[in-house]
């Protein structure tokens, strides 16, 4: 199977600790550009992280589904032993997973995520192989953190550490989140007359 279950567990680990040092930091401008190496992590070691990858031609369906889910289990172990040890944290992250009540809005929200997940982790083709994918991650976090958008393994941290969410926010965040990379790699990739779309001209984590 091309899905490893301990890199996808592993991811959803690193996107806690961003979530983690989020709510640390008080939120704002440095807790975005803090929770930044949650993701930068992720991408150096080639961790599998569903909003990362969802788009890619090379996973199956259901190797996309058991990561998700493995993002989730890392993301929510890590986040519930938060909780236990970094009280001080559970209020406000109960702030952020009050914030998704509203089905319409969560889908909204998530979808722009999805966007901001796939500039962050699909890098031009063109660009100096040597050259850091430092700003691509650290402007795709910011960019969804300070806007509010809705990244479903966050998502999973916030709520264990909080200790509660919608049980419908999680999925409903996944599938927006992945139909926002979708409709971002259409976008800017768009299929060739009478074939899909050619990736030719990027590379990705």
């Amino acid at each position: 199977m091309k899905t490893s279950l301990c890199r996808s567990a592993a991811a959803g680990i690193l996107i806690c600790m961003g979530c983690i040092v989020n709510l640390k930091a008080g939120g704002g401008i440095p807790g975005a550009v803090l929770f930044s190496a949650g993701l930068w992590f992720v991408v150096n070691f080639n961790a599998e992280l569903f909003t990362g990858r969802v788009t890619r031609d090379d996973y199956a369906p259901l190797q996309k589904a058991i990561m998700l889910v493995m993002n989730v289990v890392g993301a929510a172990l890590c986040g519930l032993l938060a909780s236990v040890f970094l009280p001080e944290i559970r209020s406000a992250a109960g702030a952020i997973a009050d914030a998704y009540t509203d089905p319409l809005k969560v889908l909204w929200q998530s979808v722009m995520c999805g966007i901001c997940m796939y500039l962050a982790t699909t890098v031009p083709a063109g660009m100096n192989p040597s050259a850091s994918r430092l700003p691509f991650v650290v402007y795709g976090v910011v960019l969804f953190i300070l806007s509010g958008y809705g990244h479903s393994i966050a998502l999973a941290g916030y709520a264990a550490i909080a200790r509660g969410i919608g049980w419908w926010v999680l999925p409903l965040a996944a599938a927006g989140n992945g139909a926002g990379s979708y409709l971002m790699r259409l976008l800017l990739n768009p299929p060739k007359r009478g074939g899909s779309p050619d990736g030719s001209h990027i590379r990705r984590d």
